[in-house]
Formats: C-alpha cells, sequence, structure tokens
C-alpha cells in the first residue's frame, strides 16, 4: 500500500493536535483521521499598539458635602433689662445763645454790643443784634465833635430739601457833626456872621449842638435764594438770587431808595460750565439842589430835585477746566440809564494756570463793568459829604490785570498783581464852599486812567497765629483835573492775630496811607509847602500812621475781658482835609456769653 505525502502531514498533524490537546485535557482518548486534501493558511491580523499619554497632572472632582439639618431642642427664659440709652453730643465747641459786649473808654466813649441768636438746626438759623457806641467829648480846639452810631437788626435763614431762603434787615442811625474848621481863622467867622470880637457868641458858635448836626437814618433789606446743589459734580441747574433794597434820610430833606434784583445761574454739560447773571439796579433820589445860611446861620435845603437812573447787566459766560487750566470766557452786555440810555458791551475774560501743584498760579483777565453810585455809599466812605452833591455812575470802560499767585507751603500763602483801568465819571471829593467854610465836600467827575501794583502774604499756623500784610501803590492820570484830589498813592496795612493757650488773645493792625494832594480856596495856616495854581492853593495832606492794639483775657468760655488802643501812635492826622482825628483812646470792658 503507498502512502503519498499528503497523508502522511496529516497523520503527523492529527498526531500534534491530539497532543496539544492531550495537554490541555487529561482525557485519554484518541482520533486517527486519515484522509485528503488542500489546506490553506491565513495571514495574521496584527493589531498595532500605540503609545498613551498619560498627564502626571491629575485633576479630581471638587467634592460636596450635605449637611442635613437637624434641630436640637433648647430651653431658654427672658430675662427683663432696661432699654439702652443713646447719648447724642454736637461736633464742636459748646454754642451759646447770647453774647454781650460792654465798656467804656476815653473821650467819654461808651460802647454796647448785644447779640442773640439760635443754635444748631437742621432746619433752620436765626439771630438778632444791636450795637451802639460813640463820643461824647469834643477834640480840643476842633468845636462840637460829639457823635454816636446805633444799629439794630437781625436774619433769619431757612433750609429745605433743595434751596435754602435767607433774609436780614438792619437800621442805623448815625448822628455826627460837620466840625472841621479853624476856629483861629477871623475870615471863618466873618463867613458866618460872627462877630469877631464877640467871645461869648464865638464860643457859642463853636459849641453848637444845631449849626453843623449831621444825621443819616438808614433802612436795610436783604434777601437771598440759593439751590443747594451748588458743586460741579452735578449736571443739575443751580439757581441763586438775591434783592437788596434800602432807604435813606438825612438831615436836609434828602432821601434815596435804592432796589437791585438779581439772578445767577450755572449748568455743567460735559467739562464746560454755562454761566449767565442778571441784574436790574435801580435808584431814586431826592436830595436839594442847593444849601444856603439863614440869618441863624443854619443850613437850610431849597429846590429839592429827584433823580432817577437805572443799570442792566446781562452777562453769559462758559467756565472751562482743562486739567491745570481754568478759563472763564464771555461778555457782560450793560445800559447805563439816565436821561439818555448808553449801551455797553464788555469782555468778561479770565484765565489761570496751576503749575506744581498749586505753588505758583499765573492769571490775568480782562473785563469792565458799570458800576453804581449810590449817596448811601458815598457817604459810607466820606461821612463830610455834602446832600446837594451829584451822583454819576461810574464806567469801567477796561480793566486788564496779571499776576501770580500761590502758596509756598501750608502756612505761606502770597499774591502780587497789576492792573491798568480805564474809567470814566469818576468822583473826587473837593471842599464845599457853598453852605460851609470847606467842612463839607462836594463830589466832582473826570475820566481816570490808573495803573495800580498790589503785592499781599498771609502765614497762619493752626488758627492759634495769623500774619498778613498787604502793599498797593497806586499812579493816577485825570483827564482834566490837574490831581487825582484826596486820593492817596499808596496803602499798606499789616494785621495780627495770636491766640495763647485759649486765654489771651492778641490783635493788632497797622495802617500807612501815603500822600493825598488837596486843595483850599484860601491860604492854608502852618502849612508853607503849597503851590498857587488858578486860584487854588495846593498842598498834601502828610502820609500818616495809625496803629491799633487789642488784648483779650478769657477767665472762662463764657467770661472775658478786654482792652483796646486805637490810635495808638496818638498822632491828630487828617485823613479827609481839616478834619483831624481823636488821638489815642483807650477802651476796656467785658463780654459775657450766655
Amino acid at each position: 500500500m503507498k502512502i503519498n505525502k499528503l497523508q502522511i502531514l496529516i497523520f503527523v498533524s492529527g498526531i500534534l493536535s491530539f497532543s496539544i490537546v492531550a495537554q490541555q485535557n487529561e482525557s485519554t482518548e484518541t482520533f486517527l483521521g486519515i484522509g485528503s486534501g488542500s489546506r490553506k493558511i491565513s495571514k495574521i491580523q496584527k493589531t498595532p499598539i500605540f503609545p498613551i499619554h498619560t498627564d502626571s497632572v491629575s485633576i479630581s472632582e471638587d467634592i460636596k458635602y450635605y449637611l442635613e439639618p437637624k434641630r436640637y431642642l433648647t430651653n431658654y427664659s427672658i430675662e427683663n433689662i432696661k432699654p439702652a440709652r443713646l447719648k447724642i453730643t454736637a461736633n464742636g465747641d459748646k454754642l451759646y445763645r447770647g453774647y454781650l459786649k460792654a465798656g467804656a473808654g476815653t473821650y467819654l466813649t461808651p460802647i454796647l454790643e448785644l447779640n442773640y441768636a439760635s443754635k444748631r438746626s437742621r432746619d433752620e438759623s436765626w439771630g438778632l443784634n444791636a450795637r451802639n457806641n460813640g463820643s461824647f467829648s469834643s477834640i480840643k480846639e476842633m468845636g462840637n465833635t460829639k457823635f454816636s452810631d446805633l444799629n439794630l437788626g437781625g436774619y433769619y435763614q431757612k433750609f429745605f430739601l433743595n434751596y435754602d431762603l435767607w433774609s436780614e434787615v438792619q437800621y442805623e442811625r448815625n448822628s455826627y457833626h460837620f466840625y472841621g474848621l479853624n476856629y483861629g481863622d477871623n475870615s471863618m467867622y466873618e463867613f458866618y456872621g460872627i462877630d469877631v470880637n464877640d467871645s461869648l457868641e464865638k464860643e457859642s458858635f463853636k459849641n453848637s449842638d444845631t449849626l453843623f448836626k449831621q444825621n443819616y437814618d438808614l433802612l436795610d433789606l436783604h434777601l437771598k435764594f440759593n439751590s443747594r446743589n451748588t458743586g460741579r459734580d452735578t449736571n443739575k441747574l443751580r439757581i441763586k438770587g438775591w434783592i437788596d433794597f434800602h432807604h435813606l434820610n438825612s438831615n436836609y430833606n434828602l432821601s434815596e431808595n435804592h432796589f437791585l434784583l438779581g439772578a445767577h445761574s450755572g449748568w455743567l454739560i460735559l467739562d464746560e460750565e454755562f454761566l449767565g447773571t442778571f441784574e436790574l439796579d435801580i435808584n431814586n433820589i431826592n436830595s436839594p439842589e442847593t444849601l444856603k445860611l439863614d440869618e441863624n446861620n443854619i443850613i437850610q435845603p431849597s429846590n429839592i430835585r429827584s433823580n432817577n437812573s437805572g443799570i442792566f447787566r446781562f452777562s453769559p459766560h462758559i467756565y472751562s477746566r482743562k486739567n491745570n487750566l481754568i478759563f472763564k470766557a464771555g461778555i457782560s452786555i450793560q445800559a447805563n440809564i439816565n436821561e439818555n440810555a448808553k449801551f455797553y458791551v464788555f469782555p468778561d475774560l479770565e484765565v489761570s494756570y496751576n503749575l506744581f501743584n498749586n505753588i505758583f498760579i499765573p492769571y490775568g483777565g480782562w473785563i469792565g463793568n458799570v458800576q453804581r453810585n449810590t449817596f448811601n455809599n458815598l457817604r459810607l466812605e466820606n461821612p463830610f459829604i455834602s446832600e446837594d452833591s451829584k451822583l454819576q455812575n461810574n464806567v469801567q470802560k477796561s480793566n486788564i490785570f496779571a499776576g501770580l499767585r500761590g502758596s509756598l507751603s501750608d502756612k505761606f500763602t502770597f499774591n502780587i498783581s497789576s492792573s491798568f483801568q480805564k474809567l470814566d465819571s469818576i468822583y473826587f471829593f473837593i471842599p464845599d464852599t457853598t453852605s460851609s467854610y470847606g467842612n463839607k465836600f462836594q463830589t466832582k467827575y473826570d475820566n481816570l486812567s490808573q495803573t495800580s501794583f498790589l503785592a499781599e502774604i498771609t502765614y497762619e499756623k493752626l488758627e492759634k497765629l495769623k500774619i498778613s500784610a498787604k502793599g498797593e501803590y497806586f499812579i493816577y492820570s485825570p483827564a482834566n483835573f490837574s490831581r487825582a484830589w484826596q486820593r492817596p498813592d499808596f496803602i499798606f496795612t499789616l494785621s495780627s492775630f495770636l491766640d495763647l493757650s485759649d486765654k489771651i488773645v492778641l490783635k493788632s493792625d497797622f495802617y500807612l496811607v501815603g500822600k493825598r494832594e488837596v486843595f483850599s480856596n484860601s491860604e492854608p495856616e502852618a502849612i508853607n509847602d503849597f503851590v498857587l495854581e488858578d486860584g487854588k492853593y495846593i498842598y498834601s495832606l502828610p502820609t500818616f500812621v495809625d496803629m491799633n492794639i487789642s488784648a483779650e483775657y478769657r477767665y472762662s468760655k463764657k467770661v472775658s475781658a478786654f482792652i483796646q488802643f486805637n490810635n495808638f501812635t496818638a498822632k491828630k492826622y487828617q485823613y479827609w482835609q481839616n478834619f483831624p482825628v481823636q488821638s489815642i483812646n483807650i477802651l476796656g470792658g467785658i463780654t459775657i456769653s450766655f
């Protein structure tokens, strides 16, 4: 029997298969297969194995814990306690409603001052005040120089949510004499019809209480309305309004009524502030056209004249801040209304720049204005003005100024400036020769160019020490007058304040006033340095120094004592021609708060 290769191969494969199965199973069974066929071995499919990247940083999920609320039963008992009390104290020093100041001094000078006001309040504020001082003794060889001043008034301010309203009323009475006469001048007695050889008549004339007496009664009213949003950090409309009124009467049939209505508004849009100011100024004065002496040498008014005038002002402008630059630009439209109306358009420009964090601030500007002259303002400046003086309004056609201000430290501040002004209808005081022998003044008007220089410095330390000095120098160029009558060429002031441990307070004021050019229609006595021009005797009132010193000792917060030395240098200088002031005046008294 023949066995081929295929049979042998099948046989061997069967043996091997059996052997393998026998190794896996412990069975002893043996199978033998004999046959023929063809077998192919298929390709092995290999699965590729790639490396897997494993991050070394493991991220763990947040684990959240949940606690199941469980109530714990407790027992408690209530204990009664007293209610808490809250003590509210106001910030700052304690306020007192009343303040009384009383004293007396040389020249039989009494002083009495009383103030009574509300305390701190969110809703309102009010106060009453009264003051009386005077002199019942005369300056030697100057006739009757007695005077008295009385002030009564009060104010009331109401605070609302968005605005506040403020009002004030004041009554003032001033009584004094036109004492500026030389009682050694026989021509003066002849002017008033006094017998030079009659010593009794001359003495009676000298000490008369009626011949040269002047009284003024003033009623002054003020109203103000302010919106509360006054800061630049809001874009709300801001409004301010005011009304001023005064009524003045004098001895010689003069009466004046002045009314001022004004409003100011501003609105901030982005970085620009748009502002506008409006004013209506009306004045009515009835005054004697002339003052004459009657047969008893008493001044009598005649031919009462009435004068009405008005001023209209409207000033729109823009106020801008750009980093360190502050700029104001606008115009002022004004009208001066008398018999005729004159309209003016003035520039309203101001600029300043902040250097080195407020250490130096250069500034400058160009403005103009129609300034109201009331008789009340003139008599407060010069009480010896005559009622038959004419009134005109000043016109500041141009005022160009520039300066530098700043702070050298937290204690030192300074200001240096200069200005050049073109002024129309500026008043000057000249001696009156109609109803007096030069012991009153008339007003005369002229155009004026004025150059001014100013320097001031202030030192202040913790409200305990303050010293301030200010100097002004003037250069005048009148259009028609040869000189700027009665106006000083320089003024220097120095003031100081010192508080020693809240017990002793020292104050002082120093005034240095330069020469003033004046003239007289008769040859002045005791003056050698004069010039005769156009029938006028022109000379200069000398430079004078005035110093006031005061000290206060505070025994407690309620009681203190004070002493004042007025005109400490004891010089009877003349600020106004022919009117010397009192010598040193020592005044002392007490103050009480209640």
